[in-house]
């Protein structure tokens, strides 16, 4: 069933918010003969200012059912949100098919930039990779702002004597058996960053896809599994209560949950591979619409509110533009899709 739960009305300071853009028309019109280029900053007010976008309430979908990680950051973003714009931002969950069926209700909009979608990379890349939506993966939805930023963490069994990469590229070759890594499924960054290794150090590593990486990750900690790949909160406590040991994270930088855990790259192994929240729209939307709903979500992850949520989750903000966000997403699909084609993998 398709829940729709409208997170906020009008933004607290939606009407004094109007006439602020209002007047600042006014002035506009004034300066802009004299300050030519300068102006140019004050276009997305502008732009809403004279009724342009937005005129109405956005749709913010959601792939997960009322409750979750996702569905929580999705209320907070769309209340920031609307309070920047002056209009409602509704949020719809519509769960099932592993996202599929959120993804295809953003396909399917208008591209006017009204229906937005927040999806994590897992949920995109796999529901992008599974080829069920019709149309190159690229040109299906234009990415409008990266959220959040964080890098996986590998976790193994503390029985295990790996401690850092050189110590599980070496007991991988000594043990091409004898490594299996949990993901929370098929096509996720879990899987394709244990691919990943696989290809960069010559290592047999096999794939253990579950429902979740949380099982998962209590198998590790059980020994019925010897690694996995989990976000910062995921592994994080587990790794500071000593029942799995973090051996490397996999972003171009350490991670605020895990501070003194070493990156891959830091370790000999050349990866760069982070995972991410972002918001996306219809393929071919008015660009000024999303350059203006860039500039609410960035702020809005600057929200002191927001970075309390990303602290405790281990993530970062990650204020880009659409065009930075867009080069990111279709860098990791290029990677996935040639993952998919030479292993031979078929998504459900």
């Amino acid at each position: 069933m398709n829940q729709r739960v409208k997170v906020v009305g009008w933004g607290r300071s939606g009407g004094a918010m109007a006439q602020r853009f209002r007047a600042q028309a006014r002035r506009l019109a004034l300066v802009v003969p004299a300050c030519g280029v300068v102006a140019l900053a004050w276009l997305p007010s502008f732009a809403y200012a004279q009724g342009t976008f937005p005129t109405k309430p956005l749709r913010l979908i959601v792939s997960v059912a009322p409750g979750g990680g996702a569905d929580a950051l999705a209320r907070l973003s769309a209340s920031k949100v609307s309070d920047r714009l002056g209009v409602p931002v509704v949020v719809e969950n519509i769960s099932g098919a592993s996202g599929l069926l959120a993804i295809q209700t953003v396909v399917k909009a208008t591209p006017d930039a009204y229906t937005l979608s927040i999806n994590s990379s897992s949920s995109y890349n796999a529901t992008m990779y599974s080829g069920k939506i019709p149309g190159d993966p690229k040109k299906l939805l234009a990415p409008v702002a990266q959220i959040t930023s964080q890098p996986l963490v590998l976790a193994v069994n503390v029985a295990l004597p790996i401690h850092t990469m050189q110590d599980l590229v070496a007991y991988g070759r000594k043990n091409p058996d004898g490594l299996n890594y949990a993901s929370p499924g098929i096509g996720t960054s879990s899987h394709l960053i244990g691919e990943i290794i696989n290809q960069k150090a010559g290592l047999k590593m096999m794939h253990i896809p579950y429902k979740g990486i949380g099982p998962g990750i209590l198998d590790v900690i059980s020994g019925r599994i010897e690694m996995a790949f989990g976000s910062p909160a995921s592994v994080g406590p587990h790794v500071r209560s000593g029942k799995i040991r973090a051996v490397a994270a996999s972003g171009a930088k350490r991670t605020a949950g895990l501070p003194d855990l070493p990156t891959m790259a830091e370790q000999g192994l050349d990866i760069d591979w982070s995972s991410w929240f972002g918001i996306f729209t219809t393929f071919g939307s008015p660009r000024q619409n999303i350059l203006i709903l860039n500039a609410a979500f960035n702020q809005a992850a600057a929200t002191p509110e927001m970075q309390k949520m990303f602290t405790a989750d281990g993530s970062e903000s990650a204020p880009v533009t659409p065009e930075q966000f867009g080069q990111s997403v279709n860098h990791v699909l290029d990677t996935g899709a040639k993952l998919i084609k030479d292993l031979g993998l078929k998504l459900e």
